[in-house]
């Protein structure tokens, strides 16, 4: 039987050459093999390094002046006071790139303000058709979702230039502090009051708790490309794991206090506002403490409420066009199969590799030599990234139903594919339930699609 735990997917998994006739053609090359190497750590070190900056909302006697907005750089240093003017206890920002503002949650007045995203300069009120606004996030549908502490307690829809769309939620939920949606367009709200999670559908029906266990004061909310929700819990000095049905696997991440304000940084780590020491920490994707990203009081920080990353990623955008067959020369046995399905706005992938050793003589779903292994993942893309959850399929036999196959339905891992341009392609893989990770830079097989692809990107 072809198991998953068979699969080769180191990354080094080369296939061999016929065995040379002289000394200087392995010297030669080994030479090629060196330089390939390198130029591909090199090219992928330098083509996906994603600028970004941080940005914090600090607010150090909760709803009592004074307020601000603090920026740092990539690491964390050089703290600059991004915005001080027309704050009411701020709660969120949202950076709207394409008209260079950036909007702010102001609980205390009620009001969206719009700010300039690079001077900080106000700008004025986007709307003030809001009470106690909290979180705000772009939705699946582009519109500016802001979820209210106080009226109905509704999640609120906007279109971009303040024009109110409608309750988008069809009960309240109190003290809102983060908001999600999963990968199906169902969206998570954590009530710090309720000490819960509540999930509406993609139509903004109740679809009652999703988490009413394990929280004393959850805060901001998010997902893992397994479907794992993890919730900050404020009061409880930790971050929470539920699966998918949201039963509690446990603490995520432990010492933590007065945990509020989170993102992700383009490399996958976890930033984390942590009010008891004036602070927000790292960590790794997996939960691993990094230290501190942004050391305690740097810029006068005392409580952080909200973290949020802007990047200023590439003017790629996945299309259609890069449907193809991809690889990288220098791990020649191994390919993907890439397929964009731009009216939902997914990522299908498939992974073919191989094995060096070949199966036992009674292994029968044995294809070619030394034998083969798929792996399939599927998600979301958004501007030049996909992030996707792998499935590893077990069992079968080639041509036969018998044994039917077997496939975990939460995934076995992640994979985030990233491009460049029409050409060149870059995958980070974390597939847990065989303890493999890494990267890949990748390229194209054939070139006939570029045109397309150049096409669509400039179209869009």
């Amino acid at each position: 039987m072809l198991t998953a735990i068979q699969v080769n997917l180191s990354g080094l998994n080369k296939q061999t050459s016929p065995v040379p006739e002289t000394a200087n053609w392995r010297k030669m090359e080994l030479m090629k093999t060196l330089i390939l190497f390198v130029t591909t750590l090199l090219w992928s070190a330098t083509a996906f390094c994603q600028p970004y900056e941080v940005y914090v909302s600090d607010a150090p006697n909760f709803g009592q002046p004074p307020w601000q907005i603090l920026k740092y750089d990539e690491n964390g240093r050089n703290p600059v006071v991004f915005i001080t003017e027309n704050l009411s206890w701020p709660h969120d920002l949202v950076f709207l790139e394409d008209s260079n503002t950036v909007l702010v949650s102001n609980y205390n007045s009620g009001t969206i303000d719009r700010y300039n995203a690079t001077t900080g300069q106000y700008l004025g009120v986007l709307t003030d058709f809001v009470i106690g606004p909290t979180r705000m996030a772009r939705g699946p549908d582009g519109l500016l979702y802001v979820a209210q502490d106080g009226g109905n307690n509704r999640v609120r829809r906007f279109q971009l230039d303040g024009t109110f769309v409608d309750d988008f939620t069809n009960v309240g939920v109190t003290r809102p502090l983060g908001m999600a949606w999963d990968r199906f367009g169902n969206l998570f709200l954590s009530s710090y009051d309720g000490q819960l999670v509540r999930i509406f559908g993609p139509d903004g029906l109740d679809r009652g708790n999703f988490v009413n266990t394990n929280l004393t004061g959850p805060t901001n909310i998010w997902f893992r490309a397994n479907g794992d929700l993890l919730v900050a819990d404020y009061d409880g000095g930790a971050v929470r794991r539920f699966d998918t049905q949201g039963v509690y696997q446990g603490d995520f991440i432990q010492g933590l206090s007065q945990t509020e304000g989170a993102d992700l940084l383009p490399d996958g780590d976890i930033l984390l506002g942590n009010g008891g020491t004036d602070s927000v920490k790292r960590f790794s994707s997996l939960g691993l403490a990094k230290g501190d990203f942004i050391p305690s009081q740097s810029g006068g920080l005392t409580q952080p409420n909200a973290v949020v990353v802007r990047t200023f990623g590439s003017d790629f955008l996945i299309n259609p066009g890069i449907n193809d067959a991809w690889y990288n020369p220098a791990t020649v046995g191994q390919g993907f199969l890439i397929t964009v399905f731009p009216d939902i706005k997914q990522v299908f992938l498939a992974w073919f590799t191989y094995d060096t050793e070949r199966p036992p003589e009674d292994v029968t779903a044995m294809l070619g030599e030394p034998g083969h292994r798929w792996l399939t993942a599927q998600g979301p893309y958004e501007g030049d990234t996909a992030n996707l959850t792998v499935f590893v399929t077990e069992g079968g036999i080639f041509d036969s139903g018998e044994p039917p196959t077997t496939t975990d339905p939460e995934g076995d891992g992640t994979i985030t594919l990233q491009f460049a341009d029409c050409e060149n392609g870059l995958i980070d893989y974390d597939i847990t339930s065989v303890n493999r990770k890494g990267r890949i830079p990748i390229e194209r097989i054939a070139l006939d699609n570029v045109p397309l692809c150049e096409t669509l990107n400039t179209a869009e």
